[in-house]
């Protein structure tokens, strides 16, 4: 909901504060930058005093600060409650897929991460349609939806039944445990995979399409919400299948394989004729993103002990946020210097790359 519902409306908010698309990117950046620090800090408080304690207030938080943002009466005010919120955000993906690994394991942890997936494609489907909807009422529209967060934390502490790790010995102790589990030989591919697979999404898909569909084929934002929901329904139908997949095929070669496809639609999303083409080129991103995250994430669930999880995982979501805040300052770099073909042929470069690397390592 933090980026999803927000991007359809990334133009509107440009034409409306007169700013340039680099500072309307910054709508996501500053979202996203908090985790960056926050996210591995609260991934080890929740190691030290357990999962609720951490994801609720977080819950809280992100709803009350994301509702604000409708009432900012500049773009500078919108900026420090998109930080808020952000700052609220930094633990939710980490402890969610944290607690995934904490209740399953083996085969049935992929399963469930697939079906998380699946839900969050649901999500991701419905909010860009949702948010460009309510932008007919107004940029500030979208920023209603944050309130669903608050009944969320109500469920979460009344209903959800999960196992909590008990730490017992010094934090030093913990962290040397955490430090060693890092060193893990598959770790560094793994979380590397993460970086460049948010690298992706959030930089040519989530910022940058919205404008490559502005400039070429329609200024509505209702369209571009369609187009950006058309990868989730591939996404949702690829992350609700992973667990089968990785009963045929090795995990590790479902996730190299998936950079071959993000590189295959990529090259495609400039040169597409129509809206027809580039959405059909945004479903194959979406399988992509669908084979590869939930089988991923698994991987490095299963690389951590229920004591070390909440750190572990919090470290892969702080590789998340940095992707999250970095990419789309560079991507819009990199489009004022390349324009949009040269940018997607860089990141489809880059996802064949990665795609090699992990090949070699992997293997």
């Amino acid at each position: 909901m933090g980026v999803s519902s927000i991007t359809p409306v990334l133009p509107l908010v440009a034409t409306v504060f007169e700013i340039s698309i680099g500072r309307a990117a910054l709508l996501i950046t500053m979202y996203t930058l908090p985790g960056v620090l926050l996210t591995p800090v609260l991934g080890i408080l929740s190691d030290r005093i357990g999962r609720k304690m951490v994801l609720v207030p977080s819950m809280l938080l992100f709803g009350v600060a994301g509702f604000a943002c409708a009432f900012a009466p500049n773009y500078e005010m919108l900026l420090f409650l998109r930080l808020l919120q952000g700052v609220g955000s930094a633990a939710i993906g980490a402890l969610n897929v944290t607690m995934i690994g904490d209740i399953f394991s083996g085969q049935q942890r992929t399963e469930a991460m697939g079906y998380n997936g699946a839900v969050l494609s649901v999500g991701a489907t419905l909010y860009p349609a949702i948010g460009g909807a309510l932008a007919v009422l107004g940029w500030f529209a979208p920023f209603y939806l944050p309130l669903l967060a608050l009944p969320t934390a109500f469920v979460i502490i009344f209903y959800l039944e999960n196992p909590e790790p008990e730490q017992t010995g010094k934090v030093g102790a913990y962290l040397k445990r955490v430090l060693i589990n890092m060193k893990q030989n598959r770790m560094l591919p793994f979380f590397l995979a993460t970086l460049v697979s948010f690298v992706l999404l959030y930089g040519p898909l989530l910022t940058i399409i919205p404008f490559l569909i502005e400039s070429r084929f329609t200024e509505a934002s209702f369209m571009i919400g369609l187009v950006l929901s058309s990868a989730s329904v591939s996404n949702a139908l690829a992350s609700v299948n992973a667990g089968l997949l990785t009963q045929r095929f090795r995990p590790e070669a479902l996730v190299t394989f998936s950079f071959v496809i993000y590189a295959v639609s990529l090259t495609a999303m400039p040169f597409a004729p129509n809206l027809i083409w580039l959405t059909a080129a945004t479903v194959i991103y979406g399988f992509a993103q669908g084979l590869n995250l939930p089988v991923l994430i698994s991987l490095i669930s299963s690389e951590a002990m229920l004591e070390n999880r909440g750190a572990i995982m919090s470290l892969n979501g702080m590789v998340i946020k940095i992707a999250q805040s970095v990419s789309p300052i560079l991507s819009s770099i990199l489009f004022g210097i390349a324009g949009f073909a040269g940018l997607y042929a860089l990141c489809a470069l880059l996802a064949l790359i990665t795609g090699l690397y992990l090949l070699i390592r992997l293997r």
